[in-house]
């Protein structure tokens, strides 16, 4: 038995053999995958089936592939009828062809992005309803939030997830996926859970919304309470000197006692609001400074892997 073909006719990674420029000049079976022929692959340049995005990257890295080095590199490829897929491959230089092993990974691709997806929404609290789309938009091609609710649906190229935490539904959001993102069942655990995310970011803009509020009250009222209280005691003054004047004797001892009563609930009133105050610059500060921690430093890849990262392995 010829196992050497057994292998290599049953083999699901493609493996190419190219010249230094990149022409094919050998191909398995396995390129089938991709809609064509191996006789329609021989001698064409293996950067035609990748995306434009990575094509010179490619050229100019095998060009500078040394005898016995590898590079190892991650690119969006294309199929014959012109749909993405990410490919994960090897190239090894030996003397003047280079050998290249590929395979498909945009399952891998797929589930990676959920998970990036994910951690954004769990590491960055939004200002603002948008921002929630805004980070998912980087992730996939468009998000879209929406009053309606609507259950977990999956059309061609979308995906539509309520947007729920625990009892309350708050809506639904639809995601248009990448043409090479592939959704299996085990993913849909982590579509709720994105749903669930933005739902309870939602909530807390709603309560940040409600506590800033608040403390913008809380120190207006504040501020009044101060007022209030020089507008008790300006009066208080006045009618103290008044009955002083025109009335004195027993009168005046007996208003007098009852105004420094006042004055005296005055003065707690006034040591009262101090404390008010105090509290309100506290609670604004300790709130700005968790808004801020709401923001993460940590930049998240938009696509899966690095693009176009291509890394060279020089050893022999």
């Amino acid at each position: 038995m010829d196992y050497q073909k057994l292998v290599l006719e049953n083999i699901r990674d493609r493996v190419y053999v190219l010249r230094s420029d990149g022409e094919i000049v050998f191909a398995t079976p396995s390129v089938k995958a991709l809609g064509y022929e191996v006789s329609e692959v021989i001698g064409r340049k293996i950067y035609e089936l990748v995306d434009e995005k990575y094509r010179e990257r490619i050229i100019e890295t095998l060009k500078s592939l040394k005898d016995g080095a590898e590079l190892r590199f991650r690119v969006l490829g294309r199929r014959r009828d012109g749909r993405r897929f990410w490919v994960e491959a090897t190239a090894r230089k030996v003397g003047e062809y280079v050998v290249v092993v590929s395979r498909d990974i945009s399952r891998l691709a797929s589930f990676e992005t959920l998970l990036r997806a994910t951690v954004d929404l769990l590491k960055n609290v939004p200002g603002e309803a948008d921002e929630l789309e805004n980070i998912l938009r980087k992730y996939f091609v468009d998000a879209k939030f929406s009053e309606e609710v609507q259950k977990l649906t999956i059309r061609a190229g979308e995906i539509t997830i309520p947007v729920k935490v625990q009892d309350r539904v708050m809506g639904s959001l639809t995601l248009s996926l990448p043409d090479w993102f592939e959704i299996c069942d085990e993913d849909l655990e982590i579509f709720n859970i994105i749903g669930e995310c933005v739902a309870k970011n939602m909530l807390m803009l709603e309560s940040r919304k409600v506590v800033r509020n608040s403390l913008i009250a809380l120190k207006a009222a504040s501020e009044n309470l101060a007022l209030l209280v020089d507008r008790i005691r300006n009066p208080l003054a006045a009618i103290n000197g008044l009955v002083e004047v025109k009335v004195g004797g027993e009168v005046y001892e007996k208003v007098h006692e009852q105004i420094n009563a006042i004055e005296e609930i005055v003065r707690t009133l006034d040591e009262e609001w101090e404390k008010v105050d105090k509290l309100a610059d506290k609670l604004i500060e300790a709130f700005t400074f968790l808004e801020r921690l709401g923001v993460s430093e940590v930049a998240l890849d938009k696509e899966f892997p690095r693009v176009g990262s291509l890394e060279v392995d020089s050893k022999k």
